[in-house]
């Protein structure tokens, strides 16, 4: 099975009924549902398993965060499907690939798959536990790195907030947009200080020439672009791929991004069920139009004139 047909399978898990997935994987479903339902809600504490994405790798997880992964094989978001059809459709062996906000390194891991041997994966994780768990995934992938550093704006050190497992994905140096959620209430963050560093400093020290960079900070997005302004400034050929929330999740971090993106002359795209990219110029519109809460939007450039 390639990963087209890899892929397709974890969609039509996604979008199958509870028996679909199952029938699928019996022993797999109720194991993940009773832990799930029953053990987690009593004793708030993960619990480490291993499992095969679609793309043939063997990811750890601690669940409940993962558990699409661990029950598909893969993210079964629609927004996370559709990336991954795009990177699958743009990443070539041998290219670069820089994940900000990498999580277990499900997207870092795929690109590797991707890139291949001849190629480089950068994956930056600030939250030291997460960190953990993205190293060991990484682990015999030689053209893959991580680091346990904050991207940002300046380098330094800031607060990060880590949550517990279960809203692990939500970890964030922005802890103000998360405040009138109902599920903060009950899982307070514990919070540590985390180094930072630029994108453009990285860039140029380690002598980088990526092809595709996917940033997802929950709300740090901008501080994210500003350091890697000159970066921004002078390429042409590399698009940013940047989780972006609607306006009812006060996303106004989400649209500052936006806006420095096109004033360097970003043009916005969502991506399509087949992978491609389609222009949407005013993005709030497409999220509020087709009620999402948030979707991986791409950032591009057109080739100068000569």
């Amino acid at each position: 099975m390639n990963v087209q047909q890899g892929l397709q399978r974890v969609e039509q898990l996604a979008l199958g009924s509870k028996i679909t997935r199952l029938s699928a994987q019996p022993l797999k479903y109720l194991l993940g549902m009773a832990f799930m339902k029953i053990i987690y809600p009593i004793t708030k504490k993960g619990i480490m398993v291993k499992t095969r994405t679609f793309f043939g790798a063997d990811l750890q997880l601690v669940l409940p965060s993962g558990m699409d992964i661990f029950l598909t094989g893969g993210k079964s978001h629609v927004s996370e499907i559709r990336l991954a059809k795009f990177m699958i459709n743009t990443l070539k062996e041998g290219e670069q690939f820089i994940d900000v906000g990498a999580h277990l390194g499900y997207f870092s891991t795929l690109a590797a798959h991707l890139v291949g041997a001849k190629g480089n994966v950068l994956a930056f994780e600030a939250s030291k536990n997460t960190f953990a768990l993205l190293s060991k995934n990484l682990q015999g992938l030689p053209q893959a790195s991580c680091l346990n550093q904050a991207v940002s704006d300046e380098n330094g050190v800031l607060s990060f907030y880590e949550f517990p497992i279960l809203y692990s994905e939500y970890n964030t140096m922005e802890i103000k947009q998360f405040e009138q959620e109902n599920w903060f209430i009950k899982n307070k963050p514990s919070k540590a200080d985390v180094t930072t560093i630029t994108l453009d400093e990285f860039i140029i020290q380690h002598h980088l020439q990526p092809n595709l960079i996917k940033i997802d900070v929950e709300g740090a997005e901008y501080r994210v672009l500003m350091g890697m302004k000159n970066f921004l400034k002078n390429n042409f050929k590399c698009p940013i791929v940047m989780e972006y929330l609607n306006v009812e999740r006060h996303n106004t971090a989400h649209q500052d991004a936006a806006n420095l993106l096109r004033a360097l002359g970003y043009a916005s795209f969502i991506i399509d069920p087949e992978g491609k990219l389609l222009a949407t110029p005013d993005v709030n519109r497409y999220l509020l139009h087709n009620n999402l809460e948030s979707d991986n939007i791409v950032f591009q450039k057109n080739e100068p004139s000569i």
